[in-house]
């Protein structure tokens, strides 16, 4: 490469410099300026990278703001399904209080229901109790026919129901009732009208088959006596002086079948 400046050109360039005060100094001046410069272009420079990394670190920013925003939504999702695990949960407690409550009132109603149970036990020993009383009487009409047997019968039956608790003055069961029924007689052996009672009264049963008629009879002035009076009777009886092994033994199946009561004198030795 050429030489910008000759020998002597650059000896007559100092020399310049050495004596003309005011030439040095545009030198000088010259010389830092070009170093400002550089240094400007160096600060240029690094202003230039500093705002790379400050667009990189907002490129990163907004990276992270975008996260952070799904992290969020993240966060807002976890607790909106928190609330309604809770919402579930409350919903099983309040179920499982609701159970306890059926499972207290079922065990209520299981109490009262044995209550109940307890109270018709000690109500049925008391009829059975009041059957044993007139079976007892009615163990001394074994020879009673007739009319005398009707009106006994009738006698114990008002005692029965004084004793379970109808209104003695107020009762009076009738013996041998006529009724009409559909245009014809129906003759009843026992008639009470207050509570409603029908019965009827036998001297002797000794086969299946005639205790079978005999129920049927008191079964058909059941039916007339409802239908007349528009009510339910209330207590359907069959008295019997005597029977025999093969009619007690049908007896106590019929009776049980269609809910009569019966009344025995002389008993056989099966049902003693």
């Amino acid at each position: 490469m050429a030489e910008l400046l000759s020998k002597e050109e650059r000896l007559r360039l100092l020399k310049t410099l050495e004596e003309d005060a005011e030439f040095r100094y545009a030198v000088a001046g010259l010389i830092g300026l070009r170093e400002v410069l550089d240094r400007l272009d160096r600060v240029e420079e690094s202003i230039r990278r500093l705002w790379e990394e400050v667009r990189a670190l907002r490129e990163g920013q907004g990276r992270i703001w975008e996260e952070t925003r799904k992290l969020w939504e993240e966060v807002r999702g976890l607790r909106e399904g928190q609330n309604k695990l809770w919402e579930e949960v409350r919903e099983l407690r309040r179920g499982q209080e609701k159970l306890w409550e059926e499972v207290k009132k079922l065990r209520e109603d299981q109490n009262k229901l044995w209550e109940e149970v307890r109270e018709l036990r000690r109500g049925q020993e008391r009829t059975w109790r009041d059957i044993d009383k007139l079976r007892t009487g009615l163990r001394q009409l074994g020879k009673a026919v007739g009319a005398t047997l009707d009106h006994l019968v009738a006698a114990f039956l008002e005692a029965y129901l004084a004793e379970r608790g109808f209104p003695e003055e107020e009762l009076e069961v009738h013996a041998n009732v006529k009724l009409m029924y559909r245009g014809r007689v129906v003759e009843l052996d026992l008639f009470s009208e207050e509570p409603l009672v029908v019965g009827e009264v036998t001297t002797y049963l000794g086969t299946a088959e005639e205790a079978g008629r005999e129920v049927a009879k008191l079964l058909e002035g059941v039916r007339a006596v409802e239908e007349v009076y528009g009510r339910r009777v209330e207590l359907a009886v069959l008295a019997v002086a005597n029977l025999g092994r093969e009619a007690a033994e049908a007896l106590e199946r019929l009776a049980k079948r269609h809910g009569v009561m019966v009344l025995t004198g002389k008993e056989v030795e099966a049902l003693a």
